[in-house]
Formats: C-alpha cells, sequence, structure tokens
C-alpha cells in the first residue's frame, strides 16, 4: 500500500511538472524587474523617473485575487519611454492592511490619489491599464482627474447590467466568489482559514494551477477577508457603469474572445465612442496573453522576459 501510494504521488508530481513547464504563460512570464517601494497607502513596483520634463505616468491595475505582481517583466518594456507604476491595489499583496474594513470604490480611488501624490505625480498626465475587477477604479479615477488622464486601457472589464451581475459572477468567477455570491458565512470561512497562514495556502493555490507561474498563483492568498468582500461588492457586484460611462476620457476595451466576463452587448450600449476590440484565442488573461496590444497602442516597443518562473 505504501509503494503504491509512493508510486502514485511520483506520477501526480510529474504530470504536475509536465503540464507547468510546457504552459506558455510559465515559460514566458518572469517578475518585473522594476524596485518596490511604498506610496501612502499603497506598496507598488515603479520603473522610477524618466528624467524628462512632464513625464506621462502608465498605472497598472490588477484584478481580483492578484497583485501587482500578475504583469510581470511582460511590460517592463514599457518604461523606455514611460514611467511605469504596478501597483497591489488596496488590501491585496503588499499594500495588505489586516486591520482595515473599508474597500469601497472611493476608498480604492483615494489610496491611488495619495500615492500619486506622495509620488510627487500629483499633476502628472497618467495612462491606465486596467485588468477585470480594477476597471471600476479605473474609470472613477479618470472620470475625477479627466484633465489628467492620456488614455484608458482596460482588459476584461466585468461590466455587467444590475439584475445579471451577482448570476454571472457565480457562473464564471472563481470558487471564492461562488462561495461569496451562494453563502457569506462558507465565503468568510474559507477566507479567514487562508488568512491563518497565507504562505501554505500560496502553495495549495500554485499545486492546484499548474498552468500559472507559481508566483502569481500563490499571490491568490494575500488579501483579507473585509478587502475581497467589499471589492467585489463595489467594484462588480454592485458598482454603477453608467455613472462612468460612456467615458469623457479616451477609452479602449481588449475583450478575449473566449472570455466570459463581461456582457458585451451591455458594453456595447454603453460604450460611446471607446474603441473595442476583441482578440481571438485570447481569454480573461489576455493581458498576459497578449501584451503586446497595450505595446501597440502606446507606440512603444515589448521587453523580452528571458528568465522562468520561480
Amino acid at each position: 500500500m505504501l509503494l503504491l501510494t509512493v508510486v502514485v504521488a511520483a506520477v501526480a508530481i510529474a504530470a504536475w511538472q509536465v503540464v507547468h513547464r510546457s504552459s506558455l504563460l510559465v515559460r514566458r512570464w518572469s517578475a518585473s524587474s522594476f524596485p518596490r517601494r511604498g506610496a501612502g497607502s499603497l506598496s507598488m513596483r515603479d520603473s522610477g523617473t524618466t528624467g524628462h520634463p512632464n513625464e506621462e505616468v502608465v498605472v497598472l491595475l490588477h484584478g481580483l485575487g492578484a497583485t501587482g505582481d500578475y504583469f510581470g517583466a511582460f511590460y517592463d518594456g514599457l518604461s523606455r519611454q514611460r514611467r511605469v507604476l504596478i501597483f497591489d491595489l488596496l488590501g491585496f499583496g503588499r499594500s495588505l492592511d489586516e486591520d482595515r474594513q473599508d474597500f469601497e470604490v472611493d476608498d480604492h480611488v483615494a489610496a491611488l490619489d495619495e500615492a500619486l501624490v506622495t509620488l510627487g505625480l500629483g499633476e502628472s498626465t497618467v495612462i491606465l491599464a486596467a485588468h477585470s475587477m480594477s476597471a471600476a477604479i479605473a474609470l472613477t479615477w479618470a472620470d475625477r482627474h479627466r484633465d489628467r488622464v492620456g488614455h484608458v486601457y482596460l482588459w476584461g472589464a466585468p461590466v455587467y447590467r444590475d439584475e445579471s451581475a451577482a448570476h454571472a459572477v457565480r457562473q464564471e468567477y472563481g470558487l471564492m466568489s461562488r462561495l461569496f455570491v451562494l453563502d457569506t458565512k462558507w465565503a468568510e470561512r474559507a477566507c479567514r482559514l487562508n488568512c491563518i497562514n497565507r504562505d501554505v495556502s500560496g502553495g495549495v493555490m500554485a499545486a492546484l494551477s499548474p498552468r500559472w507561474p507559481t508566483k502569481v498563483s500563490s499571490d491568490v492568498s494575500r488579501h483579507t477577508w473585509p478587502a475581497y468582500q467589499s471589492s467585489l461588492r463595489s467594484l462588480v457586484l454592485h458598482f454603477d457603469w453608467t455613472a462612468v460611462l460612456p467615458a469623457r476620457v479616451p477609452l479602449t476595451f481588449f475583450h478575449g474572445a473566449d472570455d466570459p466576463i463581461g456582457d458585451q452587448a451591455c458594453i456595447a450600449e454603453l460604450a460611446g465612442d471607446a474603441e473595442l476590440v476583441e482578440v481571438a484565442s485570447a481569454d480573461h488573461h489576455i493581458a498576459l496573453q497578449h501584451p503586446e496590444l497595450l505595446f501597440d497602442a502606446l507606440g512603444a516597443t515589448p521587453g523580452e522576459p528571458t528568465a522562468t518562473s520561480p
């Protein structure tokens, strides 16, 4: 029996390694080379100043259950022409705050404002590129700072009509989101269990996600229950997209043809003059599968990450 167990475990490990090593994302992804720093309530990777007067700033914002490290070295090449800030959202990653309870859209926007001012970028022109849940933050910030916005780019924006949002999240997001929508108590228990030891939880998530770089999948555990619950409610389930759409700033939606997230008919109805770009052979993680989209839009040259996933 012991021998059989050892054999099964060895086969399982070997199979995991085969899937992991053959994954395109694993082979292409590497950690950003930008140093990490803090500003206000937020942690970020900062490419540093370009030295150009009136420098333009690119702000990258991650989605639910991720951190800024999601983007990796794919996006380092943007710093050749602009300053690049890759944020951990308030309550996530290294912006995690165990004592904070409020993570409404206004809290996220205020934290972004505070960070930019702290960095001396309170008057700079900003280009926002936001994945999934953070689309609500990007659009809200842009609406309040229209005179400073160069462009807003959204990957996989979770835009829904009010009555369909909860159903869509239940069907299309991960296990934690389904638990949350179906039974708040069970979701809270699962999240609090995760918070007891995030390193262990992160290791489990990495083991369950062989197609992902281990750094990216293990970061799924780095949030608190209030951050997860409040952000999901305010940025997806209950967000009023009609308050920020049609946008009064230049806006582009990138949508993967295989991405189930977002009501595309609703987006088309609310988009106004925004550019809608559907990309073949891409799903909800279009930002990683096709980083060239943002480079092409900005006239930049993509970086060439060479390291492998940890």
